[in-house]
């Protein structure tokens, strides 16, 4: 969301509306409760506890103080140059957005308090708090943001029937097609963007793919779900200090994933295979656990004829990664192997 140019600068407006109150304190009280003083905001606790009254008394002369700006003329004078336009800066992204999204079109981040408090002085948009399906979004009016959020609702619908990741162009597609059916025409590319802003349940992951949070591929939870993803992503066989340092790379979380503790993790999980000295695949890629010996007695039961030197190595390179060598050393066992003018068979 492109920034825009505001004619008055957000922290000079809130100074010069607060001193149009007649009262310090509740000037005080209100620069408090907004964190337009750069301290964070302040709870009616702390307040009170400041001037020695009570949390409700505090309340009070918020409240009062807020309704001592909207019925001052020269306060809405004021407003009047500043709200049209950040109502039609909304309107211009689809009427609904993020609310760090939007704020940081308006603003930086220190004088987002300062947006905050003339927004709420006439309410040329409203803010909609977070949910269970959707950030904190602000819109210009109910029947724009329901449309929105039922966009969301269907694209979540149809991400929940695909089960597979989506590159963000996508899931851009998807959204805008759901828009159009939602509002009966084309939306552009800041609307459809602003669409995707609000959506809580679907995210992206460190390779760029899009999907529900609730997905492994997404949000995996534990060493073992993150070293999946790894794997499935690099698409080869890892060590599994490699795995470790892939996951720490991901930033899903910011507790280290020790080597060891990605090692002991693997060798539990029957989804993946030890491969070579501390290499691990997946196994849905064929390979096979077990010992080099174990996958040569597969490799020959599979087979309905004798199978050649070359052909088992071939077999067997496929689901491990070790030497040649390894391979023929194991085959020269007799109590496993017979070996035969055709080739070799079990015994």
């Amino acid at each position: 969301m492109e920034r825009i140019n505001l004619s008055v600068h957000p922290k000079d407006a809130a100074a010069k509306i607060l001193k149009t109150l007649s009262s310090k304190r509740a000037e005080d009280v209100l620069a408090k409760r907004f964190g337009i003083k750069g301290t964070g905001r302040h709870t009616l606790e702390s307040i009170g506890k400041s001037y020695g009254i009570t949390r409700e008394r505090v309340r009070q002369i918020e409240e009062a103080g807020m309704k001592s700006l909207a019925g001052n003329d020269e306060v809405q004078k004021e407003l009047q140059s500043m709200h049209p336009v950040f109502r039609n800066h909304l309107s211009n992204h689809g009427g609904v957005s993020e609310e760090k999204r939007y704020l940081n079109s308006l603003a930086d981040a220190k004088f987002h308090p300062h947006i905050n408090f003339l927004l709420s002085l006439g309410l040329p948009v409203r803010k909609a708090e977070e949910d269970e399906h959707h950030h904190h979004r602000w819109f210009v009016d109910d029947e724009t943001l329901n449309k929105a959020q039922t966009v969301v609702s269907r694209v979540v619908d149809e991400l929940d029937a695909k089960k597979a990741v989506v590159s963000e162009d996508e899931l851009a597609a998807l959204f805008s097609n759901h828009a159009r059916e939602v509002f009966g025409e084309p939306k552009d590319e800041k609307s459809v963007k602003s669409y995707m802003s609000i959506a809580k349940t679907i995210s992206r992951n460190p390779y760029n793919e899009y999907g529900l949070v609730s997905w492994p591929d997404i949000n995996p939870r534990g060493v073992r779900d993150k070293a999946y993803v790894v794997l499935a992503k690099h698409e080869k066989p890892l060590h599994f200090t490699d795995v470790a340092k892939a996951i720490n790379k991901s930033g899903w979380s910011q507790r280290k994933a020790h080597p060891q503790t990605v090692h002991n993790e693997l060798i539990k999980d029957a989804r993946f295979v030890l491969v070579g000295r501390g290499l691990y695949a997946l196994k849905q890629w064929g390979y096979e656990p077990g010992t080099v010996k174990d996958v040569l007695v597969s490799v020959l039961k599979q087979s309905s004829r004798p199978m050649s030197k070359d052909e088992i190595t071939k077999k067997v390179l496929e689901k491990r990664m070790v030497k040649e060598n390894t391979i023929l050393l194991n085959l020269q066992d007799k109590k496993r192997f017979r070996r035969a003018e055709e080739g070799y068979t079990l015994v």
